[in-house]
């Protein structure tokens, strides 16, 4: 007998063996909820953009008149006052030129002052009839193109005079030089476009920001609006200022419409140099001490390759209680997808033929859809999910934001806009369905406004432990662009 036990006893052991390691192998590969719970804390709805820094007014100041610079009286960073000599050029041509007008100005008084004497010469002689008028006119007519010649003459000596002024190159503000792009003994050479001497700042102490702006967040800035912003010669250091100006000339590159905001930076310590670059952060809206959950909560989607996975019974009525109300309050935006608790039937017709039941009143003023709107409304959402919470889930994907929670542009100018979300609350492992009522998003979390509490716990995703469990979990008939399911 104890011959044919010891067998037995060693065979049972192994058994035991073989399916204890079975169940460790099993249950460590079982993926795990991936959970978050609601907390409090404060959500800002921001726009951000790149600029560069520049002084509020800078003055380029050139040359009026060519020649050789004979002598620079300031430097880079010098402080200047409006009319303060800045630099001199060479005069000796400015001076003979001075000195040849006021030659001809001399010689054209002369000969005035001759033909002055034909003229009166003449006049007595027609008078005695001593001459003939005809001579009377031709000294007339010598003696105004003599004053004409004197006028020229004296023309042509102040632009000789104002040409030897502008020799003597002066700021024509207060402010400091930026920069100062010649040298002495260069020669300089004015043409239609004056060469550039100097580049005047008038007060760095108040500086502004060029920030381009895309087209799909302009509507949602205003003036006097908070920035915040920071350089890259100071990362830890954060720089306040607000919305001057938002400009209409738009720029276009690479089919990327922008528009030019200009921020006001205050820059009391003169730390922030003309042309940093500045990351600019625009505060379009901020709520303190609210009530908020992940925005990957919202982006959950169950599928029966999960369920199965954690070993829980799937049905497909988990995915049309997404159209149900839950708790009190819920039905008030039937606009922004929630439907009324009165509807049941309806979104079960929805579920099943991906066409709403509409009422007879509506159906009248519908007009006729053709074969691709029907289609398009048919392929809305996955699993019978109605087209029209398909789209306001997708609205404003591309702008780095989640498409459950972006607000839409100008929204914020009346506050921020009340929509529903679906979450998946983990109650003893298994997660259900709820309707939550949402508003303000920063990107990250969104703020809670009813139908959920702090201690819920929620999922936010699926902890897998190995690839190929992911692999069987993705649906291929919603594994397109916009469509998959994310964990």
């Amino acid at each position: 007998m104890k011959k044919i036990f010891k067998p037995l006893i060693i065979i049972v052991i192994i058994v035991i063996a073989v399916f204890a390691f079975l169940h460790y192998r099993k249950t460590k590969n079982k993926p795990e909820w991936r959970t978050d719970s609601p907390s409090t804390g404060t959500i800002r709805e921001v726009v951000t953009a790149t600029g560069s820094l520049n002084p509020n007014v800078s003055v380029n100041v050139g040359t009026e008149v060519s020649g050789t610079i004979q002598k620079i009286y300031v430097d880079f960073n010098s402080i200047v006052r409006k009319g303060q000599l800045l630099a001199k050029l060479d005069t000796e041509i400015l001076e003979t030129n001075l000195e040849a007008t006021k030659s001809d100005v001399a010689k054209s008084k002369v000969s005035m002052e001759d033909a002055k004497l034909d003229l009166d010469l003449l006049k007595d002689l027609v008078k005695k009839n001593m001459a003939a008028s005809y001579d009377l006119q031709k000294a007339q007519f010598k003696y105004d193109q003599a004053v004409l010649t004197l006028s020229n003459s004296r023309i042509s000596m102040q632009r000789a005079e104002k040409n030897l002024q502008n020799a003597s190159i002066k700021s024509p503000i207060d402010g400091v030089i930026v920069s100062r792009s010649i040298d002495e003994g260069q020669t300089v050479a004015s043409s239609f476009n004056s060469p550039t001497l100097f580049i005047i700042a008038n007060n760095l102490e108040q500086m502004q920001i060029t920030a381009n702006v895309d087209e799909a967040d302009i509507g949602k800035v205003q003036v006097k609006m908070p920035v915040e912003f920071s350089v890259d010669a100071y990362p830890d250091q954060a720089f306040n200022g607000n919305v001057k100006q938002i400009r209409l000339n738009p720029s276009t590159d690479s089919n990327v419409v922008s528009y030019a905001v200009i921020i006001d930076a205050h820059n009391p310590d003169k730390i922030l140099l003309p042309g940093m670059t500045a990351n600019v952060t625009i505060v379009i809206q901020e709520k303190e001490g609210v009530l908020r959950i992940p925005e990957s909560a919202g982006r959950f989607k169950p599928s029966k390759e999960v369920w199965t996975l954690f070993g829980l019974k799937w049905d497909d009525k988990l995915l049309e209680n997404k159209f149900k109300r839950n708790g009190r309050g819920m039905g008030q935006n039937q606009a922004h997808g929630a439907q009324t608790p009165a509807a049941p039937e309806a979104a079960t017709a929805v579920a099943k033929s991906g066409r709403p039941n509409l009422p007879d009143s509506i159906k009248t003023r519908r007009p006729a859809m053709g074969d691709s709107a029907k289609f398009a409304m048919r392929k809305g959402g996955n699993r019978g999910e109605p087209a029209t919470m398909e789209r306001g889930q997708r609205r404003g994907q591309g702008q780095g934001q989640s498409s459950s929670y972006t607000p839409r542009a100008g929204v914020s100018k009346r506050g921020s806009r009340k929509r529903m979300v679906q979450v998946w609350i983990l109650k003893n492992g298994v997660p259900s369905p709820k309707m939550v009522q949402v508003g303000l998003s920063d990107g990250a979390f969104v703020e809670v406004l009813e139908g959920i509490a702090e201690g819920d716990v929620m999922v936010t995703g699926v902890i897998y432990k190995n690839l190929k469990q992911a692999g069987n979990a993705a649906s291929p008939m919603s594994s397109g662009p916009g469509m998959g399911r994310r964990f």
